[in-house]
């Protein structure tokens, strides 16, 4: 009788960390940015529809899918340049010469 209990036990375990991963993944498609937007809702069909298989489909080929680098990293990034050289600037390292050519060069990206 013990020996059901911890087949039961176990069995138990395995069937909530599916389910806990189903949710993780059903939450990481619907928070995540894809480099095409349907592939949002077709994620998420293929998840919810097909929950083991869909969720493993998910892992090895949905993650590369999504957008690597989001737009609004990019304009931080910027921004922190241009910080940076005004510093320059102020510090007397660069000339304004420097500067405006540097800043220039930054903006056009």
């Amino acid at each position: 009788m013990e020996m059901f209990f911890g087949l039961q036990l176990f069995l138990l375990f395995i069937v909530v960390g599916l389910f806990l991963i189903w949710i993780w993944a059903m939450a990481d498609i619907i928070t995540s940015k894809f480099k095409e937007d349907l592939m949002q809702v077709i994620w998420l069909l293929v998840v919810f529809f097909l929950p083991f298989i869909g969720v493993l489909l998910y892992l090895l080929i949905g993650r590369s899918m999504k957008k690597i680098p989001p737009e609004e990293r990019i304009e931080d990034h910027k921004y922190d340049h241009l910080t940076k050289l005004k510093t320059l600037l102020d510090e007397g390292i660069l000339t304004p010469e420097e500067y405006e050519s540097e800043k220039e060069k930054i903006l056009r990206r």
